[in-house]
């Protein structure tokens, strides 16, 4: 090493870092070669081939990838399609019948009147569950009597009731009362129907098997829907005389295994209606009776016209009174639920059921459709030619001026005001032989 490199390696500092043993070699340091114009080229070169071999790697490792999520994805194909046909076979097995009589008849279309995929996945849970049942399901096809739409005039006569209610005609038709005045029309007391049955009187309905309480299941097949019918009630004891009848008739054509309750609230007839308290309390008495999957709520003053309107649920709450003679036939607009509404108990429970905050006529049914929409649960109709009413005549009941400004609240209000916080006592809860009474008491208007 030269005496210039030696007298800079000698200073001060480069003293005292070799003292504390921090300091290279001086003999390491002198044999590093200071040429270094090839390194550069070897370097990038190695850099080269290092970033040549990774990429090769990448490559491999992401087709191996999409060997691998290809051969997933055809197997997992492979597997669905092996479930879609195991299930096809079961449906086909379940529902054959019932396809084959909804597709023959022209004027009705099966997926409007039924949810397919709901119904199936209700009957294949009720297979398995009730596989030591010895029924089998009820068919549309054990139906023998009415098929399509009934002369209600002259099912009323047979049913002896026809001299109670008239209906609302078209509008340019003539009004002349011809119904007789009975006890019915000057009495409020309901105890006047329990002995109002008109056994062995007629073969519409089988009277003899209804059991105390208004409850009727088939006996020559299992049901496949366990529904409530709530009617809610005030001051109409012709009214509820026809319909409990009727319904009777009605529901037993169908096959369904029902109830029937009748719910009527202790508010003086000079105060405002509360439905939706009606309502909410009355479907919380209803499930403390059986365990109903369907509710349907049905004003009293209804009378369908067609057995093909059937009383069932679906996945989506369904509107049953579309079109009735009041209107003309005519849906009076988009968004109605009132009349006769069926819906399934976890949707009815997800919307927390009808506000409690209206009393008198209007808006209560209208906050229900909105809570319906907001909880994404949306409305479905059967078609106008089969869900067709006849409404008996009764007074106009009091406009509630307040509706319009409670539906604008609906949004903030669903989560506090309904099914979750609704106040009522029972009064009397007492069976009758066409339906379950319930009076309650569910408060007076503020």
């Amino acid at each position: 090493m030269n005496d210039s490199v030696k007298k800079r390696l000698s200073s001060p500092i480069a003293e005292t870092l070799e003292s504390e043993s921090t300091f290279l070699d001086l003999g390491t340091i002198s044999s590093i070669d200071l040429d270094t114009s090839d390194n550069p080229a070897k370097y990038d070169q190695s850099l080269l081939e290092q970033s040549a071999s990774m990429k090769v790697y990448y490559i491999r490792s992401f087709k191996k990838f999409v060997l691998i999520a290809s051969l997933i994805s055809i197997l997992c194909l492979f597997n669905w399609n092996n479930i879609l046909q195991r299930r096809s076979v079961v449906y086909k097995k379940l529902y054959l019948k019932d396809i084959k009589d909804e597709s023959a008849n022209p004027n009705l279309k099966f997926n409007e009147m039924y949810d397919e995929f709901y119904r199936i996945k209700r009957a294949v849970k009720e297979v398995f569950v009730s596989a030591q049942e010895p029924l089998d399901f009820c068919s549309h096809s054990l139906i023998n009597n009415h098929t399509g739409p009934i002369d209600v005039e002259e099912t009323l006569s047979e049913l002896n009731v026809s001299d109670l209610v008239e209906f609302y005609k078209p509008k340019n038709a003539s009004y002349n009362s011809t119904y007789e005045e009975t006890e019915l029309w000057n009495s409020t007391d309901i105890n006047l129907l329990n002995t109002s049955i008109p056994v062995n009187s007629t073969n519409l309905v089988d009277y003899g098997h209804i059991e105390l309480g208004g409850h009727w299941k088939p006996r020559e097949c299992k049901s496949r829907f366990k529904i409530a019918i709530i009617i809610p009630f005030r001051d109409r004891l012709p009214h509820l005389k026809v319909i409990t009848n009727y319904l009777h008739m009605f529901l037993q054509h169908q096959l369904l295994d029902y109830r029937i309750f009748v719910v009527e609230p202790t508010i003086p007839l000079n105060v405002s209606f509360n439905k939706g308290r009606v309502m909410n309390s009355a479907y919380l008495e209803a499930l403390k009776v059986d365990k109903y999957d369907c509710i349907i709520f049905h004003d009293v003053d209804l009378v369908p016209e067609d057995i093909r309107n059937v009383y069932t649920c679906t996945s989506r709450p369904r509107h049953l009174s579309v079109a009735i003679d009041k209107f003309d036939y005519v849906l009076p607009y988009s968004y109605l639920v009132g009349g006769v509404l069926s819906i399934r108990s976890d949707q009815y429970q997800l919307s927390n059921g009808y506000s409690n905050s209206y009393w008198g006529w209007g808006g209560e049914d209208d906050d229900f459709a909105n809570r319906l929409t907001r909880m994404k649960l949306l409305l479905e109709r059967p078609p106008k030619q089969v869900a067709r009413y006849k409404m008996m005549r009764h007074k106009p009941q009091k406009m509630n001026k307040d509706r319009f400004k409670l539906l604008r609240r609906t949004s903030r209000m669903q989560k506090n005001d309904g099914l979750n916080n609704v106040q009522y006592k029972i009064v009397e809860n007492k069976n009758f032989n066409l339906f379950t009474y319930i009076l309650i008491d569910v408060g007076m208007p503020k």
